[in-house]
C-alpha cells in the first residue's frame, strides 16, 4: 500500500473529503458509488463496478450478439470499453445516456473516426440509474430484427440481476 501523506478528520457525521487530486485520479465524481473493504485493521475504498461480476457474462452476450449478423454491437461501460480499447465521442455516450431503447441516425460514435451510424441503444437502468448500455451500430441494408430483439432482452436480464 502506498502513503499519501494526506490525512483529513471525519466530521460530526462521519463524512470525510476524498481529496480533489485523488477524485480526478480515480476519476470520481459526485453521484458515484463507493465500496468499502476490510483488511486486517485496514479500511480501503474502491470505486464500485455494478457490473464488475458480470463482466465474464457480458463478454458471452457480446459475443452472442456479434455472432448473430453483421451489425456491430458495442456495450456501453468503462470496464469493458477499455478491455476491448475503444474509445467513445462524448456526444454519442451523452446521446446513449437513455432511459427507454432509442434509435439514433448518423452519429459519429467513435472519438478517432469520423464515420458515421445509425443503430439502437438498450439501456440498462437500475432503480431509475443509467449504468450502461448495449448498442448495435446497424448497417442501413442489413437490419437484423432478432439481433435487436437479443440485445434488448440481454439489456433486460442485466437489470434485473442488478435489482436483486
Amino acid at each position: 500500500m502506498k502513503a499519501t501523506g494526506i490525512v483529513r478528520r471525519l466530521d460530526d457525521l462521519g463524512r470525510l473529503v476524498i481529496p480533489k487530486e485523488m477524485r480526478r485520479q480515480y476519476r470520481l465524481k459526485e453521484g458515484d458509488s463507493i465500496e468499502f473493504f476490510t483488511e486486517d485493521d485496514k479500511i480501503i475504498i474502491e470505486k464500485h463496478n455494478v457490473f464488475s461480476r458480470n463482466m465474464d457474462e457480458i463478454e458471452s452476450m457480446y459475443e452472442i450478439l456479434s455472432k448473430m449478423g453483421e451489425n456491430k454491437v458495442l456495450f456501453l461501460h468503462e470496464e469493458w470499453l477499455n478491455k476491448h480499447q475503444l474509445q467513445i465521442s462524448d456526444i454519442f455516450l451523452k446521446r446513449a445516456n437513455v432511459h427507454r431503447n432509442i434509435q439514433f441516425k448518423d452519429e459519429r460514435v467513435f472519438m478517432d473516426s469520423t464515420e458515421r451510424y445509425q443503430g439502437c441503444v438498450f439501456p440498462i437502468i437500475v432503480f431509475g440509474d443509467w449504468y450502461g448500455a448495449f448498442v448495435l451500430l446497424e448497417n442501413e441494408q442489413k437490419e437484423n430484427e432478432t439481433q435487436r430483439k437479443i440485445a434488448e432482452a440481454f439489456a433486460m436480464l442485466l437489470i434485473k440481476q442488478q435489482e436483486h
